[in-house]
């Protein structure tokens, strides 16, 4: 029998594709605006014609010369509804704009004298269906009004590792297909899974590697974008730990991951000073590794011997933004199983090189942080030192960093540091500013005598010009001898900690409520004020 075809619109690297080419489908057409995604897809599906091109840009013509196939899949860019792109806030006419070009594609083909339309699939975050409506006219979708309108009958929230993906990623999978039957439920495959199977990458002891995913083995010597060392610098793991463990307003995470559990989600951008990165305990120093391309290529699903184009960074995008293929290959099986459509094998692809492959170490052994745009907003609190849900924190909120006139040249910019205690997380959190004056009336004063003697040795000389603390802040002063926030905040909780106990300190003048505090946060908040006053100076 011959098999269903599959158009893939925004195919990206083509985890999508890959999904219904593992089930039995024929990719026979797909289309992406990105130039390397489209060249990677070519290379892993060399019978498929892809286009490169903005969907965008399709006219009635260039649609109509689009293969009439059974099936119609497609996975619009996930930024616009996405809750990690300003916590969900963000522009959505864009997204929908992208959305709604696909659907009007599906119309249009799907009413087509001698449509072969069956099915159509479109995969994004969850998010998006709160924008998505039961219906479109054809009006709606800029199509000819006596077209019947487009029903999406199916809206469901499915989450990847119930169907073997190593990553429990949630998506929304939206149109008219066939709910695929969760396969993983009580069988989840793990981090650990996939790192088994791919061995260490260095000092790597297997002969061949056997995908667990798709059942073949390859010999060793086949693998790519594996063997390196993908060592994280500590200035890079320190960063990210304090994201995780100790964020001002979010809940603490893993550091480093377990690998004893589902991945998270990958995401597209290669950043590991962050609360996202997926960072790793090396097997072959006492360090932290980031996950290698190749890994993450397998928590996302993807075969072993498949290939990507472009830098580690691009890899990593193109991997990111991918649908899961475990997740696209349900959802074809579950088609087949419905029609009844029985496909023997799946051949593998042949196992190539290409000349991108990554070899070389993620970073230099002399790794120096690179600098920061002049306009970069600060906001930290003193490390570590959140008691009973308070914190004390230093920013630069109040300067002109967002106006775009003004913003380009440390000269023109109006630097303006604050110190504040916060209370609380999330929606519910509060701030309150106090000054030193006022504080001097709950201190005791000879613990705040010998704090005074501290501060002045310690800050008065290393810190007195906002400006030039803006630009430590950017890494764009090597010369002057003036502490960095950072450093500053740094030094602070030393300091504390050394200078106080867990003592409590009860008062109203914060929040117009009476609370107790440690006096740590009292005292943090002191010497904080007291860091802003010679900025101020």
């Amino acid at each position: 029998m011959k098999k269903y075809t599959v158009a893939d619109f925004f195919c990206g690297c083509g985890g999508f594709s890959e999904g219904f080419h593992q089930a039995g489908f024929d990719v026979v057409y797909s289309l992406d605006s990105w130039i390397l995604a489209k060249e990677t897809h070519d290379i892993n599906h060399p019978n498929c014609k892809c286009v490169h091109k903005n969907i965008l840009d399709l006219e009635l013509e260039d649609i109509d010369k689009i293969p009439n196939t059974d099936i119609i899949i497609g996975s619009p860019p996930c930024v616009s509804f996405s809750n990690s792109n300003n916590s969900g806030n963000a522009n959505k006419d864009l997204g929908l704009s992208l959305i709604k070009q696909f659907l009007k594609i599906i119309l249009y083909k799907k009413t087509r004298p001698n449509s072969r339309l069956k099915y159509w699939i479109m995969e994004n975050v969850p998010n998006s269906i709160k924008f998505l409506k039961e219906k479109y006219t054809a009006k709606e979708l800029g199509l000819d009004s006596n077209l019947p309108d487009l029903l999406i009958p199916i809206k469901e929230i499915l989450t990847a590792s119930d169907y073997g993906s190593p990553q429990g990623r949630k998506r929304a999978i939206v149109g008219d297909f066939v709910m695929p039957k969760v396969t993983h439920s009580n069988n989840p495959v793990f981090i650990k899974d996939i790192f088994k199977m791919l061995g260490h990458p260095i000092n790597n002891k297997n002969t061949k590697i056997k995908d667990i995913l798709f059942n073949f083995e390859i010999n060793k010597s086949d693998l790519t974008d594996h063997f390196y060392d993908s060592t994280i610098p500590k200035s890079i793991c320190d960063k990210a730990r304090q994201l995780k463990e100790d964020h001002g307003y979010m809940g603490k995470m893993q550091f480093p991951d377990s690998i004893d559990r589902l991945s998270r989600t990958i995401m597209a951008t290669e950043a590991y000073a962050s609360r996202e990165s997926m960072i790793f305990k090396s097997e072959h120093n006492d360090g932290y590794r980031a996950p290698t391309i190749r890994e993450i290529s397998s928590l996302m699903g993807f075969p072993i011997n498949y290939q990507f184009k472009g830098s580690h960074n691009n890899k990593h995008k193109q991997i990111g933004n991918a649908v899961c293929v475990q997740l696209s290959k349900a959802l074809g099986v579950a088609i087949l199983e419905k029609d009844n459509i029985v496909i023997s094998s799946i051949p593998q692809r042949d196992n190539i090189r290409l000349d991108c492959e990554q070899k070389n170490p993620l970073f230099d052994s002399d790794f120096i942080e690179g600098p920061k745009r002049i306009n970069s907003k600060y906001s930290r609190h003193i490390p570590y030192l959140k008691l009973n849900q308070f914190r004390v924190e230093l920013d630069n909120t109040k300067s002109n960093i967002k106006d775009k006139k003004n913003n380009k040249s440390i000269e023109t910019l109006n630097i303006v540091w604050s110190s504040s205690i916060h209370k609380g997380s999330g929606k519910n959190a509060k701030k309150d500013t106090i000054s030193n004056n006022e504080l001097k009336e709950i201190l005791d004063k000879k613990k705040l005598f010998c704090l005074e003697v501290i501060l002045k040795k310690h800050f008065d000389k290393k810190i007195y010009d906002s400006k030039l603390f803006q630009l430590k802040n950017c890494r764009l002063d090597k010369e002057n001898n003036h502490y960095s926030p950072d450093e500053a905040i740094e030094l602070l909780k030393t300091i504390i900690d050394k200078q106080f106990n867990n003592d409590i300190i009860r008062t109203e003048l914060l929040f117009n409520k009476d609370y107790e505090y440690n006096q740590k946060i009292i005292y943090g908040l002191y010497a904080m004020n007291y860091i802003v006053e010679l900025l101020d100076k």
